[in-house]
């Protein structure tokens, strides 16, 4: 009895069982059954996110290469400031810093900036004059004028030298220039070009920068603009400094002194000014002829420039260059608008660039080394 009680339980048990697996079996194959159908039903959306996840890791992976790019770029430009200046690390820390601020805060990038730091470094201008304004003179003087930034910082740094300036004039230097460029025809690299040719003889006779760019600019309003001014006024001044007999005989009868007892020129404004009395009352031709004698006739159209706007306009245009602040101000005008906003975003992606290249450069160096 006690058999047969034992196998009636046991195929309970089994038939239990059974059921069990079979209901098991079933609730496997409803679950593949739905997710199979889930799988289907959302395969696209499935498919958007694997892509898009793949084209997330893609667009990491170009990002790190861009970052290590913008840093090697800016590290390579670093390297020139260096080979130009020589400075302590000290010194290249804080010139570094300085070009990835401009880079951040003006329209052009770091490695621009740091361009800027060789040219000037390049003519003589001091770390200590770079950072205490040199850089964003230079920056303003591109911005303002519209121009690459080394050309900028050549021009400033080139006019720093043609009249024994001091590196900390460079921001004056980017006010008159800028000032030059803005109020009359032309543009700031006509200026440049201008004062590589009568610079030098300017300085010699002692023809201050601001009175140089003023009458250069007042040549431009005319239309004489570029190196045809700068040649035009050198020639009026190199007449002046070893006159012929027959010059300075006609100088003595318009009763002309363009010198004081101790022989120091005195300038363009009492030059200009004393030629246009001269000559008031004579005929064109008359003055011509005059003019000829003492210029040659080469140099009549600046000389005759010159006397008709007399004294009043060399100081009106001197007056009008020597804009102190125009440079920066001018630049944040140009940068107060949507491509200027754009620029300025740009600037600050670079930086953040250049930092998170950085942290890669030791790795990769002793890589490629």
């Amino acid at each position: 009895m006690a058999d047969r009680s034992i196998v009636v339980r046991l195929r309970a048990e089994v038939a239990d069982f059974k059921s069990a697996m079979k209901d098991a079996s079933k609730s496997i194959t409803d679950t593949t059954e739905s997710f199979s159908k889930g799988v289907q039903k959302n395969s696209e959306h499935i498919n958007t996110l694997a892509n898009q996840a793949g084209l997330l890791g893609a667009a990491m992976v170009g990002a790190s290469v861009l970052a290590i790019k913008a840093f090697a770029d800016f590290d390579a430009e670093m390297s020139n400031v260096q080979a130009a200046t020589h400075e302590s690390a000290a010194t290249m820390d804080l010139l570094r810093a300085a070009a990835i601020k401009a880079g951040k805060d003006t329209i052009f990038n770091a490695k621009d900036s740091a361009g800027a730091i060789t040219e000037l470094a390049k003519a003589g201008v001091s770390a200590a004059d770079i950072l205490g304004g040199g850089l964003n003179g230079a920056l303003g003087l591109a911005s303002a004028g519209s121009i690459d930034v080394a050309d900028a910082a050549e021009i400033a740094a080139s006019t720093l030298n043609q009249f024994n300036l001091k590196g900390q004039d460079v921001v004056h230097v980017a006010d008159l220039l800028a000032a030059g460029a803005n109020k009359a025809q032309g543009g700031v690299l006509d200026l440049g070009n201008g004062l590589k040719f009568v610079g030098p003889v300017a300085a010699g006779m002692n023809i201050s920068l601001e009175e140089t760019v003023g009458v250069l600019s007042q040549f431009a309003s005319k239309g004489v603009i570029g190196e045809q001014a700068g040649t035009s006024l050198r020639g009026v001044l190199s007449s002046l400094t070893s006159p012929s007999a027959a010059a300075s005989a006609e100088l003595k009868n318009l009763n002309v002194n363009l010198y004081d007892a101790q022989g120091k020129f005195l300038g363009l404004s009492n030059m200009a000014g004393q030629l246009s009395q001269a000559y008031a009352g004579m005929s064109d031709a008359q003055k011509n002829a005059s003019l000829g004698v003492i210029f040659g006739n080469q140099q009549v159209t600046a000389a005759r420039l010159l006397l008709d706007g007399g004294a009043e306009a060399v100081d009106k245009w001197t007056a009008a260059v020597n804009d102190q602040g125009y440079a920066s101000e001018t630049a944040a005008i140009k940068l107060n608008n949507l491509k200027g906003d754009w620029e300025q975003l740009t600037g600050s992606i670079e930086t953040a660039s250049i930092s998170l290249g950085e942290s890669a450069n030791g790795p990769l160096r002793a890589v490629v080394q």
